[in-house]
């Protein structure tokens, strides 16, 4: 086992923790991760401010955004930090975690704890959404009733003066505001990560998932004094309480606790979805092995997939989506068949069925993209004249609604497979100010994969040192530093204190050909995933710790309320 520092928590937070995993594998951070401490160095020997605080406690920056689709419900907005901001913000979880695991772990009830990945494609284990049915088919067993509640637009409505209450105490923590504490820099480092906002975090950095989890530990806390409750009796996944009662407590008072409990940090239950169920009702368990059941094998020595069990799947599938309307039923069951897909004799009806599925199912973006990835390295025939035209076609629509995630994956698969586009249909993008559109559209161009001339005017206002604290801070930084705009320069990167560190090392956030190399590859990642994903449920399900990391806590066992960075 390597020794797990500070350091290298950093820099699994910073290389596998930036990006929002909704985005496409092309969007990369570990040249950041590898300059981390070189680059942090520089920064803390920036002068002082006019209040002899560290020259970056003044780093004021807006994130990048984009829109991806959920199954059912609206698009969520997704953020990803200024770079600098992630790094210094990563920098001091990283520096905290055993002690911000410590706080975690007031909570008796989480089902989404705080466990460092040092292999994965993330640096936090993801939870998995099958712990919360293990516990409400549990519970059945033993209680007549539950409450179910969750905290409205979590993260988009933590308070972040409200992260050193969770982590210091309420009390401690409104007498002592300066940043020598460092649940105080966390929350001056999030202001300064949108603006100086101080309502919200960004949906998709692990930062933000690592600070949620201690902010509703705390919550937790709170709800199992007053109510007496223990892991048999109530649980939470991300947000999601179920609540039972040891001591006869009436639904109506379990919603008010956790009513209550949150208001303590400034947040607000979604009344819409907080009700008392009984536990007569029949679990939603078994469709994933049956959608399981229906994915064709391969057969004969090529291993092709027979395009006629192909379509048998696809209708059994449908079948059991049929049967339940409000579980993604469909995305679970192409991406388990992901292999088959790939591997079907006849590949132009499947293409057809896959294009329609995503416009039925936008959350299916990704995977469309995945498939016709992997089908023409391993194939080589997909149709490009049917994607061109869908794209095309596609994207004014896409545009019209601000649906920048489903954009952006397009946008990708077009530079991936060498599609080109027409400039005209690409005129609605013009007018999105969106680094990530922007950036991919100016990679095609730059490509020879758009016909016709480009409009870059609006985005063009970015590359200025505004613009790389501003919310087109990737097309700003990235266009210009990985040569996809002729004649642009880089002096205001240059001249900017902060981002010269990063250009004078080369560091990119875009390698477009990253990821989806095989289908073997992609499994193989998916194992271990799956992998990782079983522990942590068995580990719940014995109300046991995951690799909690104690080994660090000898060496890094220190004052939780010092530290000035």
């Amino acid at each position: 086992m390597s020794v797990r520092t500070k350091s290298e928590r950093l820099k699994r937070l910073v290389g596998n923790g930036f990006f929002a995993p909704e985005l496409p594998p092309c969007f990369i951070s570990s040249d950041m991760a590898r300059y981390r401490a070189s680059t942090l160095a520089s920064i803390d020997s920036m002068p002082p401010n006019g209040r002899g605080d560290p020259a970056h406690y003044t780093f004021i920056s807006e994130p990048a955004q984009f829109y991806f689709p959920r199954f059912g419900k609206n698009d969520r907005r997704h953020a990803v930090p200024n770079p600098i901001a992630h790094l210094l913000l990563s920098r001091v979880l990283a520096d905290n975690f055993v002690d911000l695991t410590k706080s975690a772990r007031q909570s008796l009830i989480s089902l989404s704890p705080l466990v460092l990945d040092w292999s994965g494609p993330r640096a936090l284990v993801r939870p998995t959404i099958d712990a919360l049915d293990d516990f409400r088919i549990n519970l059945a067993s033993r209680r007549e009733k539950y409450a179910a509640a969750d905290i409205h637009a979590f993260f988009h409505s933590i308070y972040t003066h409200a992260i050193p209450w969770a982590i210091h105490g309420k009390t401690f923590a409104k007498r002592n505001r300066r940043p020598i504490h460092y649940g105080n820099l966390i929350d001056l480092l999030c202001r300064n990560a949108q603006d100086g906002q101080t309502i919200g975090l960004p949906v998709g950095p692990d930062t933000s998932r690592l600070i949620a989890e201690v902010v509703a530990s705390a919550i937790d806390d709170i709800l199992q004094k007053k109510l007496g409750v223990g892991a048999r009796d109530a649980s939470r996944y991300i947000d999601d309480y179920t609540l039972s009662s040891p001591a006869d407590h009436t639904g109506e008072a379990m919603l008010a606790a956790v009513r209550q409990a949150a208001a303590h940090f400034e947040l607000e239950l979604n009344n819409d979805k907080s009700s008392i169920h009984s536990t007569a009702l029949r679990p939603a368990k078994g469709w994933q092995r049956a959608a399981h059941a229906y994915i064709p094998r391969p057969a004969g020595p090529a291993g092709a997939v027979d395009a006629g069990e192909i379509e048998h799947f696809l209708y059994q599938l449908g079948r059991l989506c049929l049967a339940h309307p409000d579980l993604n039923i469909e995305k679970f069951g192409l991406q388990n068949a992901r292999s088959a897909l790939v591997a079907v004799d006849s590949w132009q009806p499947l293409q057809f069925a896959l294009i329609s599925a995503y416009r039925r199912n936008s959350s299916l973006v990704s995977l469309l993209v995945e498939v016709c990835l992997l089908r023409q390295i391993s194939h080589h025939d997909v149709q490009s004249d049917v994607l061109i035209e869908f794209i095309e076609n596609r994207l004014p629509v896409l545009a019209s609604g601000n649906r920048t995630g489903e954009i952006i994956w397009l946008l990708f698969m077009a530079a991936r497979l060498r599609l080109p586009l027409s400039a005209a249909k690409l005129k609605p993008l013009y007018a999105m100010e969106n680094g990530f559109v922007a950036l991919l559209v100016a990679l095609l161009d730059r490509r020879g994969l758009v016909n016709g001339a480009i409009d870059r005017r609006l985005w063009d206002t970015s590359l200025n040192q505004d613009g790389l604290r501003g919310p087109m801070w990737l097309y700003a930084y990235e266009a210009v530093g990985a040569g996809l705009l002729p004649g642009a320069s880089d002096a205001f990167i240059l001249s900017d204190p902060y981002f010269s560190l990063l250009h004078s090392k080369k560091i990119r956030f875009l390698d477009i050909d990253r990821g989806y190399s095989s289908v073997t590859s992609v499994l193989r990642g998916l194992r271990q995933e799956n992998e990782r994903l079983r522990r942590l449920r068995e580990a719940l399900q014995r109300a046991e710790p995951l690799d909690w990391d104690d080994d660090e806590a000898e060496e890094d066992d220190e004052n939780p309320f010092e530290g000035l960075y």
